[in-house]
């Protein structure tokens, strides 16, 4: 379950919520059916299986039928593909939503970025900008809508005391949090590279790595880097958390290593809940951070700089950057000014259809 998967349960969630009828289609041993089955959200299963796999063509042509479905939004290739069958038997409009800056760029991909799907949402205008200049999407087909959070969920002061309880972190210790799926491209380890400088200067200091790893091996190299620090036991390995409100509240800084991010959620709820972010100087990161105003961005894959940012962080007192982060997620992240703008999408594209129809 990564950011991806949550900003598309928490679509459907808002959607539901508003009195929208709105659907899951995924695969029945996949985290995110799991997970919708345990928030209450409709889930219909389908067989995915590569790019075109006959089956799951079949039962999404056989579910728009049956349940009358105007549009269907699809968050990867292997979806949008498996959809064509029901925009050209049924019309069913397709949006694709990407949520990543890494494009296949084959022929079967282009084709389907130019001819199978209506609309292109992106979280990042850096992403829009690669569509367009691969010829991929036509500008005027793409909508730049980042990810928008729970205001109510994610706000300033709230309960971290248990997290410090529960991994026995000391009264008045400072707490650097980094929370993501472990995997390469997050940049768990320049993290993990920055621990030793930073606690020979502020000993007091805990650093949690929160998320779980998407392969085993992946794991292991983390566990690697944290036995090769002098100060490997200030460093806690959590595991996946449902309460990272809680874990944001518990922490004086969020870090965001990554080597590749086209647009990360946590810092706009790290924003809401006024802490501090420290942030790699990459992709989506460059849209939301403005550095020493909103928050900081360090030089990725740079252990160096983060420590340094990181330190600077913690010696200084920065209500003012707090402050202007808050402003900035209500004013720009909050999951209804999100949805407000998907379905602003979907209303064009649906009347789009209705005229060419006519």
């Amino acid at each position: 379950m990564g950011g991806q998967q949550l900003r598309i349960l928490d679509e459907i969630q808002w959607m539901l919520n508003k009195g929208h009828s709105a659907w899951l289609l995924a695969r029945e041993d996949s985290a995110i059916h799991e997970e919708a089955k345990h928030r209450g959200i409709p889930v219909h299963t389908v067989p995915f299986r590569g790019s075109v796999y006959l089956r799951a063509v079949f039962e999404i042509v056989k579910f728009v039928r049956d349940e009358g479905i105007q549009l269907i939004n699809c968050h990867s290739s292997v979806d949008a593909c498996s959809s064509i069958g029901a925009q050209l038997l049924f019309r069913a409009p397709v949006i694709r939503t990407l949520h990543i800056d890494a494009l296949k760029t084959d022929i079967i991909h282009k084709w389907l970025w130019r001819y199978g799907n209506d609309h292109v949402i992106v979280v990042s205008h850096g992403i829009a900008d690669r569509l367009v200049k691969s010829a991929l999407v036509d500008a005027d087909k793409i909508s730049v809508i980042p990810t928008g959070i729970d205001l109510g969920r994610f706000k300033p002061n709230g309960n971290g005391h248990y997290i410090r309880e529960e991994f026995n972190i000391p009264e008045g210790a400072r707490v650097v949090s980094e929370i993501a799926m472990i995997r390469p491209d997050k940049g768990q380890k320049y993290f993990i590279r920055a621990v030793d400088k930073i606690a020979d200067v502020l000993p007091n200091t805990r650093f949690l790595v929160v998320g779980s790893a998407t392969r085993p091996e992946f794991l292991e190299e983390i566990k690697a880097e944290i036995a090769a620090l002098r100060h490997w036991d200030k460093v806690i390995l959590t595991g996946f958390r449902h309460d990272i409100e809680n874990v944001i509240a518990a922490s004086d800084v969020i870090i965001n290593s990554s080597i590749s991010e086209p647009r990360s959620q946590l810092i706009h709820q790290a924003f809401a809940m006024e802490k501090v972010v420290v942030a790699s100087n990459v992709g989506g990161n460059l849209e939301t951070i403005r550095h020493g105003v909103t928050g900081f961005l360090f030089h990725s894959e740079d252990a160096e700089s983060l420590s340094r940012n990181v330190l600077s962080v913690l010696r200084t007192d920065l209500k003012q950057i707090k402050n202007r982060a808050y402003l900035t997620a209500h004013s720009y992240f909050g999951i209804d000014t999100m949805m407000e703008k998907i379905l602003n999408s979907y209303q064009r594209v649906l009347e789009a259809g209705r005229k060419h129809r006519i």
